[in-house]
């Protein structure tokens, strides 16, 4: 290969990307060519710093670096005739963008953010079921129907177990605006407390009874709770004497 064929492979040698045949004809010239051993660098360089790992502190390029990067971009891709003739698969990667790597590498990792998102739902899915599992089984557990005198439609269970550990089960709520969430309230020795908000969609969410409790309630609150009620209540229901 020629000087100016084996400075056109650099960035794919630099990706660890040519077979072994490709790859000692440039380490030979590369032995004796101190402008192509610094423009490898710079392309290793550059290879750094899109493989740098998620969640660590990106790191920095030299400014001769970027200043390279753009100027490559805004060139034309050179013709090649002689590279293309070899059938070899460094003509796809010579003819890629460098912004074209970088979007891709981008569009993987969000592809893999969504799917880690995707997991710890359904994780955390699993874990409230095992946990309403584990109460229904507790031969001790107590039920609560939490019910509206005016909507018969609008009423949800809440099964709790002898220590007071529960859950929201099937809930049949209306449905509510982007800017609220469903909230849970106890009356405990004449005052209303927060028990937490719901959510939207309130279904399997933990509950918590202390023995002072008597009556929950759920009603409609801004988006991240209020400390009092403010609006009225959806349903309700009292909970067992000695909970």
């Amino acid at each position: 290969m020629t000087h100016d064929e084996i400075e056109e492979m650099l960035g794919v040698y630099a990706l660890d990307a040519l077979d072994p045949q490709e790859r000692q004809e440039i380490d030979d010239h590369l032995a004796s060519c101190p402008r192509c051993r610094a423009e490898l660098a710079a392309h290793r360089e550059v290879a750094a710093l899109l493989g740098n790992p998620v969640g660590e502190a990106p790191a920095t390029a030299p400014a001769e670096v970027w200043d390279r990067i753009a100027s490559s971009l805004q060139d034309e891709p050179p013709f090649l005739p002689p590279l293309v003739r070899r059938g070899s698969r460094r003509n796809l990667a010579l003819l890629v963008p460098l912004g074209a790597v970088a979007a891709g590498l981008i569009l993987v990792v969000a592809l893999l953010a969504a799917k880690v998102g995707d997991l710890s739902q359904q994780v955390s899915s699993l874990r409230h079921q095992a946990g309403v599992t584990s109460v229904l089984l507790d031969p001790t557990h107590r039920t609560v129907a939490l019910t509206s005198a005016v909507h018969p439609r609008w009423r949800t269970t809440v099964v709790i177990s002898a220590n007071g550990e529960g859950y929201l089960i099937n809930p049949s709520l209306p449905a509510l605006k982007s800017s609220q969430t469903f909230q849970l309230w106890a009356l405990s020795r004449g005052r209303v407390v927060s028990l937490g908000v719901l959510g939207s969609h309130p279904g399997g969410a933990p509950v918590r009874v202390q023995p002072t409790m008597t009556v929950l309630m759920i009603n409609a609150e801004p988006l991240g709770g209020t400390p009092v009620p403010t609006t009225p209540v959806l349903v309700q229901g009292t909970l067992p004497v000695g909970l």
